[in-house]
């Protein structure tokens, strides 16, 4: 029973702290909001019609942007991409390319990261970790670009310049857990294609 209450308070007490940094954090970026606000004003950025207001897009972005989970790691990987274009439209494919691009990178970052985690935990050293990660990631093209078929859209608008051109921003993000599911996916893809076929021998060498 002591031992229970001893674990219980000892969640409260991270819960509260988790709370307590989350609201500076807030603070601290309810100031760069204000900055970035006044600044994407002044330049001449927009919305188009039946849209949420410029000021709810941007405090939408900072709010994900922001969000961490309990262990302090990002929600959301997020992405921007801008474009300039003599129309609308071809501009913001553009700029939904760069922006899904920015967070295809990330994310093949961060899935080489996890499987080169993985693989230590599997025996494997550094560089031999670091090359087997980065070929399993190779493999994963498809898998990635599925992932990115529909981000999160978390703000768009777009500008007239002095030339006449249009100029669309758009930020996206998706899940971080994304990150895990693929790189489980594809380390037991790899191993039934044979890539961690040594495992086994480690792991036997090792009981």
């Amino acid at each position: 029973m002591k031992a229970i209450k001893f674990f219980a308070a000892l969640f409260m007490m991270f819960a509260v702290s988790a709370s307590v940094n989350a609201q500076e954090l807030s603070k601290a970026n309810q100031k760069l909001l204000k900055k970035q606000l006044k600044e994407f004003k002044s330049e001449g950025w927009k919305v188009n019609p039946g849209q949420l207001p410029l000021q709810t897009q941007l405090t939408k972005a900072f709010s994900t942007q922001s969000e961490v989970d309990a262990m302090g790691y990002d929600v959301w990987i997020v992405g921007e991409g801008r474009s300039t274009g003599t129309i609308y439209d071809a501009a913001r494919t553009q700029a939904l390319t760069v922006a899904k691009g920015e967070i295809a990178t990330k994310l093949r970052t961060d899935m080489t990261s996890t499987i080169e985690q993985d693989l230590a935990n599997e025996q494997y050293g550094a560089d031999e970790a670091e090359s087997i990660a980065k070929t399993i990631v190779a493999q994963q093209g498809r898998s990635i670009d599925q992932q990115l078929s529909r981000p999160k859209t978390l703000m768009e608008c777009w500008r007239k310049l002095p030339n006449g051109n249009t100029e669309v921003l758009i930020r996206c993000a998706i899940s971080s857990e994304t990150v895990s599911k693929l790189a489980k996916a594809a380390i037991q893809q790899a191993r039934r294609d044979n890539l961690l076929k040594d495992v086994e021998k480690v792991k036997a060498k090792n009981e």
